[in-house]
């Protein structure tokens, strides 16, 4: 059936469709709404988690007496954490659900922001910081594949990057709410903030279902029935008869090797999104996560460095806007090539204007440029890999991406502290780390050559 079929049935015409079908073609609903919204919400503390940590870095350098290859630990033991987290526990989301999954990580999270808050030492902050690393690198991979196993396939260009877009958003709160609490009550003020979304929980049990497609898929057919009806029911479509899939049998819980074996035929846009992956975060998280330091260290005051920084991230959301917009025009590779492109020369022009010690209009304004370009490849990628893994195994799918793409954050920030600690010029980590995005864009564009665009789920082509 066409995506916009449903929406082109006379009320007085009664239509039979399977649940599958219907999601696919459904119109934007009460229902897709609530998981969105509880989606975007758990989200938002992905670049709020990065953030907070960034801005009480001055402080926390401060009050345990650590250099910056120290510092950059911290960082790195919350990208462990969060790379760990995305490795292992989406296996549960295809075993047992993703909703349940999904609510005790964002719990996981508020705890390790909690010990965060508390910290009396290094060694502390470290393992709080892993802690909430943990947790909030689960969440991602399992709510976006919650996301796309219920948007229409004309939407999902659009729902998808919503989910980078809060990440950004959180990147601008965190900002807002740093310059704020820090300078008046200290760096641990913004850690008891990261308490707050244990509320997000309460929502997720609440209002979110669980995936029909997981519930089909575990011959939960009565249940996926009842969300399906209720969907239909809050999006006034009565003259919609809905019926099971031909295929409802159940199907055993899947075991690791099961769901390795499951994965071979995806091999190649596994490593190839993965390395694409690592290489963007390599870059965004490395540099935005010392950025306040950054600019400290080229002499700003502290406002300043954190105003300047503010200004860079208020940017972001459009950058993913632009990527939806792409994706409405191109293939996925395609508008990941270009995002890919222009944000690695902007980079360039970022590390330029610090060799060449450029007006601070023109430093701060390069970065600025690249933000509207660079951020936006996580919201191709994000849609790209939810779209190429069966419901079977998307949870694992997803988490072996984002999972092993996460140690480049891992990697990022460790590799930028102790560049700088060693004697680097700014200018000179700027190139480092500009170039090996364009190069895995390259490649995907090169060997990846499937379209899902306008496919459904269940269409798409293994490998």
């Amino acid at each position: 059936m066409d995506n916009s079929a449903i929406d082109l049935v006379p009320m007085d015409t009664r239509v039979q469709m399977n649940y599958i079908e219907f999601l696919d073609n459904s119109p934007v609903n009460k229902q897709l709404w609530l998981i969105l919204i509880g989606v975007l919400m758990a989200n938002l503390l992905d670049g709020m988690s990065v953030m907070m940590t960034s801005f009480a870095m001055p402080g926390i350098i401060r009050e345990f007496k650590i250099n910056s290859a120290l510092a950059g630990g911290i960082f790195s033991a919350a990208t462990l954490g969060l790379a760990l987290g995305a490795l292992f526990l989406p296996l549960l989301s295809d075993r047992i659900g993703r909703k349940p999954v999904f609510q005790w990580m964002i719990l996981l999270f508020a705890f390790g922001s909690f010990l965060s808050a508390i910290a009396t030492s290094y060694n502390a902050m470290i393992l709080a910081r892993f802690i909430a690393g943990v947790g909030l690198g689960a969440e991602i991979p399992i709510g976006i594949a919650a996301v796309v196993e219920y948007s229409p396939v004309r939407l999902r260009h659009i729902f998808l990057p919503l989910i980078t877009v809060a990440s950004s958003v959180g990147f601008i709160v965190a900002a807002l709410l740093s310059i704020w609490l820090i300078p008046a009550f200290g760096w641990r003020s913004i850690f008891w903030v990261g308490v707050a979304p244990a509320l997000v929980a309460i929502y997720v049990g609440k209002f979110m279902p669980e995936s029909i497609r997981f519930l089909l898929a575990r011959g939960q057919t009565e249940k996926a029935g009842e969300i399906a009806h209720a969907i239909a029911r809050s999006a006034g479509l009565a003259n919609i008869e809905l019926v099971p899939p031909v295929m409802t049998a159940n199907q055993p819980k899947p075991t690791f090797m099961r769901q390795v074996s499951l994965l071979r035929p995806m091999w190649i846009a596994t490593v190839l999104l993965t390395a694409c992956f690592f290489c963007s975060v390599l870059q965004t998280f490395g540099v935005n996560s010392w950025l306040p330091t950054i600019f400290i260290r080229q002499g700003f005051k502290l406002t300043s460095s954190f105003n300047y920084t503010l200004l860079i991230f208020i940017v972001t959301p459009l950058s993913h806007m632009i990527a939806m917009w792409l994706m409405s025009k191109m293939s996925r590779r395609s508008a990941l090539f270009v995002m890919a492109t222009v944000g690695t020369v902007c980079f360039f022009l970022f590390g330029l204007s610090f060799e060449y010690r450029w007006p601070v209009y023109v430093l701060v304004g390069s970065q600025v440029v690249q933000t509207l370009f660079g951020p936006g490849v996580m919201a191709v990628l994000y849609t790209f890999s939810a779209e190429v893994f069966p419901t079977s195994v998307r949870g694992v799918g997803l988490g072996l991406i984002t999972g092993l793409g996460r140690f480049g954050a891992v990697v990022g920030p460790f590799l930028l502290g102790l560049s700088l600690q060693w004697g680097a010029k700014v200018s000179e980590v700027m190139y480092l780390f500009a170039a090996p995005l364009f190069a895995a864009a390259l490649l995907v564009v090169i060997f990846l050559t499937v379209d899902t665009r306008r496919m459904a789920l269940d269409n798409v082509p293994a490998g």
